[in-house]
């Protein structure tokens, strides 16, 4: 099985046998453009030359034949194409927030409650409902032009099969979707003011094509007749490779930015509209809240408070030296804006507490902090709605740093598990495909017991400080994000 996960800046291939023992795994990155503030976005063309590289390049590696395909796809993206399934503008990805003010005239309202509660995405700027919104007001010509609005992997698998398909984890991470019924919603279809044919079927997260064109076969090396699984999110699928489909086990993601998610039976949206609740099947549903500000923040000390005279190890070696709590400073890491738990896309970062003692690794140690107090206030929300959960599975390139995984663990007061595999947004994504090729009997047959590389369990006597430094956190977090809704 290959699973190909599509990622924000790469693409990851990875061939596993049928019983999950890997076999080789490339990567391909690809570039972001940032044209003016707010704007993020990327040439599909060029994800789609990656993709299609990196697959032939695990293909060339295999000599056993390919039983399927998988995928996995970043969430939020939108793309506009015209009737012969052009691109007709660049990719806007989740980190686009050009349609901010879209977001903050239906938050809060009837139809912006209603539209989270049956769609189950939090209002914010990277929806694609606000996007195409933007689009309508700002592009008019290209609005009207456009006969379909899609993700990147709906329009890649259209390059590939002809058909226009979403499943129904990304569908529901659109704020266009209606969990209840696996269908679009016309509510939010009139306030974006499209009608349903200009949006893609809706399909359940284990639908097969099958019958690649000629095109791809040449460009991929994939066999012509070689079953694709249209797959799920990367988030959906982060859970169900480390913790599986218990409920006690969270999976925490930090890299660029970061995420924290639990599996749940049943949907258990927040009446603070603090969390989302994605689709993993139909079954299945995939709880959580995402952050702007992860492994980006490290960047941002490397570059303006070294000058990038330090390596990032280094940075993370001198903020450690720092005793825990900072000496009271606090930092709110909010340097790109915010998803949750506050969903404003106008809030802004600071420092708060700073006295003349305070060094350049104090301010590290408590931007560092900052970073996982507020993955635990997300933490936080998570568990009102669905329950307390017992341990955290992390993953991302943050993790690498054993620092960084005891700080989660002693912040959370829970242990901290490490996967062995680096692959496991691919993993999950031929977990899900070989249940859909029928390689398994049932997807809890094929979820495995992820096998630990390294486990960290929390420091009792850290609590305390943690605790208040935390509640620092969040008396400053509360004041910024009220100032910046009224402004």
């Amino acid at each position: 099985m290959l699973g190909i996960d599509v990622g924000t800046t790469s693409v990851k291939v990875l061939a596993a046998d049928i019983e999950g023992k890997n076999i080789c795994a490339e990567d391909n990155s690809y570039s972001l453009h940032q044209s003016q503030d707010g704007y993020r976005e990327q040439n599909p063309q060029e994800i789609r030359a990656a993709v299609h590289q990196t697959v032939k390049a695990v293909i060339s590696q295999l000599s056993q034949p390919i039983a399927g395909v998988s995928f996995s796809t970043a969430m939020h993206s939108l793309l506009a194409v015209d009737e012969t399934g052009s691109a007709i503008t660049p990719m806007l990805i989740w980190a686009d927030t050009r349609s901010q003010k879209y977001a903050e005239e239906l938050r809060g309202t009837d139809l912006g409650n209603s539209i989270y509660q049956k769609g189950g995405a939090p209002i914010h700027a990277m929806l694609p409902l606000c996007k195409i919104a933007w689009l309508r007001d700002h592009q008019s010509d290209t609005f009207q032009r456009a006969h379909k609005f899609l993700s990147f992997k709906e329009w890649l698998l259209y390059q590939w099969f002809g058909e226009y398909v979403i499943d129904y984890s990304m569908a529901t991470a659109t704020g266009l979707f209606h969990q209840e019924d696996l269908d679009w919603n016309r509510d939010a279809l009139a306030f974006a003011s499209i009608d349903v044919q200009q949006l893609s079927q809706p399909v359940p997260t284990t639908y097969v094509l099958r019958g690649l064109s000629n095109k791809i076969v040449e460009d991929t090396n994939l066999p012509e007749d070689a079953p694709v699984v249209v797959g799920a999110s990367d988030g959906c699928l982060a859970n169900l490779y480390a913790s599986g489909l218990n409920p006690k086990e969270a999976t925490l993601s930090l890299g660029t930015s970061g995420a924290i998610r639990l599996i749940s039976q049943k949907a258990l949206p927040d009446e603070q509209m603090r969390i989302f609740n994605y689709l993993l099947t139909e079954d299945h549903h995939v709880l959580g809240g995402p952050t702007n500000n992860g492994g980006i923040i490290l960047n941002w000390l490397h570059q303006n408070l070294y000058h990038g005279k330090c390596s990032y190890e280094e940075v993370l070696t001198k903020a450690a030296q720092i005793e825990p709590g900072a000496d009271s400073l606090v930092c709110l890491p909010y340097f790109h804006g915010e998803r949750a738990p506050f969903w404003n896309e106008r809030i802004q970062g600071g420092y708060f507490g700073v006295d003349s003692d305070h060094t350049v690794d104090h301010f590290a140690r408590a931007a560092l902090e900052g970073v996982v107090y507020n993955m635990y206030s997300i933490g936080q929300g998570l568990e009102d709605a669905a329950g307390s959960f017992d341990v955290i599975w992390a993953d991302g390139g943050v993790i690498r740093s054993d620092f960084m995984v005891q700080l989660i663990a002693d912040v959370f007061n829970k242990p901290v598990y490490v996967a062995e595999s680096h692959h496991g947004v691919a993993e999950g994504a031929i977990m899900l495909g070989s249940y859909a090729l029928g390689l398994v009997n049932s997807l809890e047959e094929v979820v495995k017991n992820t096998e630990k590389k390294r486990e960290f369990t929390p420091n009792p006597a850290l609590r305390s400080v943690y605790q208040e430094q935390y509640e620092r956190f969040r008396e400053w977090g509360k004041i910024v994000n009220q100032q910046t809704t009224e402004s």
